[in-house]
């Protein structure tokens, strides 16, 4: 039913926390104790009120010890929760980290995928699910494994024979939460796995909001959520029903106790085998096991629960890490330059997909540029991305300074490296910490100098708080092009030994781009850098420039070798003469 994985994968965490959740557990014990204590001491009482001619003052010192018991009850219990609930916290606290910890580390072909709903699904709701088993699972479970024992043994004292019969019904209960808890599971994961699909809906939505509006997709989208809310609706009333019986089965179970208990303690007292304070006895230990018979079917719903949302989490948690960031790679290695070399380069994302790059090979040495172009499709990012080891490469294919990329722990090439895509996402902060998103701790100085060289240091001194504006979620108060242009700085402060620009520029005018590249020509003439473009104003000035089709290299050459060349560069080239001509006639 899941426990196994349960139980392992929350064995470390509990191992953490094992003295409080100890000391919580014994605490429940001694509580459970003085609790069947108190019902003995009221027994005792009924017995002395039943013989007659005793003094007050014995009654005032029954009454006075059962308010003593129920103190010590009432103080146990207190600590008890106080550290069973208190370490569940802290352990979901240390899971969640846990989790989110995996997320980053895993590879992005993970997230190629994955939906962003159902992963935080899995961090939020599947997590508290598992902390529930942790609190109060742990709790009422023991409970009710401590109290049946303590409760059943002093049963035991005052009668046997009664004791087995009021405690016959409870046979039912092994196959009652087999039954029941299989089919919670089932039910259970079956929601989990929706409301990830319902999560994942809505994050879609509210991520591509404008183009639902753009595309007046309100009225489709609205149906389509209905209707997964309807299936939502469906799945959790399954779970509800088959919740809502075991309940009531319980209750029967237990009701049948009293009445077998009643019936057979009547008969006993009528022929002495046992009095009526023992009765009275019995019935209040018995009314002690009402609640744990009730927790303790909860606490199997809420096994099953935890059992399910773990077999989730594991999903994440199985996953391989980034082979990029797994480290086998060598520490502290020194590159003695920024040069790049591929060296026949075949690269595929998944291994049914026909490949990206086909027997790619370049150099670029160092303090290099290098343009690249070519039609969509053609391996432009796929090249960014590699080089930026994001992708794992087979070894012996990309050189960075001399060293196999494979051979350069990730984090080390990262630092010397800066990529600038084309889709520049940002976060929900100020401007001036997006910019120094890569060198934390950098001055405003930096920061505007950075925002210069990308040219859009000018719009953000006119926005009402400057470079302490509050951006929305993934940017969205600016638009596409200062978006890129802050994403520029970004890359710029860092001051990197590779700059990577991705279609950077797609978003800005042409007289823009003019004016970024021109600043950023001193830049790279002290560092290699590699420009990929739709647009060939943005690559003609390089050193080289390379031509993609397909994932092939078919034409290299400096910008006037290869409009000499007549072919897919030169045709790219007098196209965009071509627009740039229409664009002024109309302007």
């Amino acid at each position: 039913m899941g426990y196994r994985a349960l139980i392992n994968g929350l064995m470390p965490y509990v191992r953490a926390h094992r003295w409080r959740i100890a000391g919580g557990v014994i605490l429940l014990g001694v509580a459970n104790y003085f609790q069947v204590r108190v019902a003995e001491v009221v027994g005792m009482a009924t017995d002395k009120m039943k013989a007659g001619g005793v003094p007050s003052s014995t009654f005032a010192w029954y009454a006075i010890l059962v308010v003593g018991l129920t103190l010590v009850v009432a103080l146990a219990r207190f600590f008890m929760r106080l550290w069973i609930v208190g370490a569940s916290r802290d352990i979901e606290f240390a899971f969640r980290n846990e989790i989110f910890r995996k997320l980053l580390f895993l590879p992005p072909a993970f997230y190629d995928r994955q939906r962003t709903g159902d992963l935080i699904s899995k961090a939020t709701n599947d997590v508290e699910a598992v902390r529930m088993v942790l609190g109060p699972g742990v709790l009422q479970f023991s409970n009710s494994a401590l109290l049946f024992p303590i409760a059943i043994t002093q049963m035991l004292f005052v009668d046997p024979w009664l004791t087995l019969a009021a405690i016959s019904p409870l046979a039912t209960l092994p196959w009652l939460v087999n039954f029941f808890g299989n089919r919670i599971h089932r039910r259970f994961r079956a929601v989990q796995d929706h409301y990830s699909t319902l999560s994942a809906m809505v994050q879609e939505n509210l991520a591509g909001i404008r183009v639902v509006k753009a595309f007046c997709q309100e009225p489709e989208e609205i149906e389509r959520f209905s209707k997964l809310n309807e299936e939502n609706v469906a799945k959790n009333m399954q779970l509800a029903r088959m919740q809502s019986t075991f309940f009531p089965v319980l209750h029967m179970v237990a009701g049948l106790s009293v009445v077998t208990l009643i019936a057979s303690g009547a008969i006993f007292v009528v022929h002495g085998r046992i009095t009526v304070g023992q009765l009275v006895e019995m019935s209040l230990i018995q009314m002690m096991l009402f609640w744990p018979m009730m927790a303790f079917g909860w606490t199997v719903s809420l096994l099953q629960r935890g059992a399910a949302s773990m077999e989730r989490i594991q999903e994440v948690l199985r996953e391989p890490n980034d082979p990029a960031l797994c480290e086998n790679s060598r520490h502290g290695i020194l590159l003695k330059d920024a040069s790049i070399s591929i060296r026949n380069l075949t690269f595929s994302y998944t291994s049914d997909r026909a490949p990206a790059l086909t027997d790619l090979s370049l150099e670029i040495p160092h303090a290099g540029s290098l343009g690249v172009v070519g039609p969509t499709g053609s391996g432009k990012t796929t090249l960014a991305v590699i080089l930026a080891k994001l992708y794992a490469v087979p070894p012996e294919r990309v050189f960075i300074g001399g060293v196999d990329i494979v051979d350069i722990p990730a984090h080390e090439l990262r630092a010397k490296l800066s990529l600038v895509l084309q889709e520049s996402l940002l976060f929900s902060d100020t401007i001036a910490n997006n910019i120094a998103l890569g060198k934390p701790g950098a001055s405003r100085e930096e920061i505007e100098r950075a925002a210069r060289l990308a040219h859009i240091a000018g719009e953000i001194e006119n926005f009402p708080h400057g470079y302490d504006t509050l951006l929305g979620e993934r940017g969205i108060n600016l638009s596409g092009g200062q978006r890129q242009r802050v994403a520029l700085a970004r890359a710029i402060i860092r001051d990197p030994k590779i700059l990577v620009l991705d279609d950077a520029l797609s978003a800005v005018d042409t007289e823009t781009e003019a004016k970024i590249i021109d600043s950023l020509r001193e830049i790279m003439r002290e560092r290699t850098s590699i420009i990929i473009a739709h647009r060939i104003s943005a690559v003609m000035h390089c050193d080289r420039i390379a031509v993609l089709d397909e994932g092939r290299l078919i034409e290299y050459g400096a910008h006037d070798e290869l409009v000499a060349l007549g072919g897919l560069y030169a045709s790219l080239y007098e196209h965009q003469l071509l627009s740039e001509a229409i664009e002024q006639e109309a302007g």
